[in-house]
């Protein structure tokens, strides 16, 4: 009877070894699969111009994620897909930042082109009233 107890608790606790390494697996996969949607967000958001170094430290970690997952080293996988994942979203998010940013600076020069040509309308608009005033002091002959 005690020899069955251990033989049961070996096996249950092999059954739960075995089921853990499964969804670890299955864990490290869809992290993995993430990280790579991840990656191509950026991408879209132009993140291999404006934030290449990122991209490429995502890119990195992700295949060696994949090299670890096929080494059998799940754990490990996992990690590396979580920061790939974490890198490739600092890649769009600069990415976005840095395309918010010109913009920015664009309509900030477009402003101030803007305010030039107002500030000469407003010269010409000064200058015709003067004119105007003179010509109307001026004695009619």
């Amino acid at each position: 009877m005690k020899q069955m107890l251990m033989w049961m608790a070996a096996s249950l606790t092999v059954f739960l070894v075995g089921l853990g390494c499964s969804s670890t697996h299955q864990l490290a996969t869809e992290t993995i699969y993430d990280a790579k949607v991840q990656i191509e967000a950026a991408k879209t958001s132009d993140a291999q111009n404006l934030a290449p170094q990122e991209l490429a430290d995502a890119e990195q970690m992700l295949g060696r994620s994949e090299e670890m997952l096929n080494e059998g080293k799940e754990t490990e996988a996992y990690r590396l897909g979580m920061r790939a994942q974490l890198k490739a979203r600092i890649a769009a998010a600069l990415a976005v930042a840095n395309q918010l940013e010109a913009k920015a600076s664009s309509t900030e020069e477009e402003l101030e082109l803007k305010l030039k040509a107002a500030a000469a309308a407003h010269r010409d608009l000064e200058q015709a009233e003067q004119e105007l005033e003179e010509l109307q002091s001026t004695p009619e002959e």
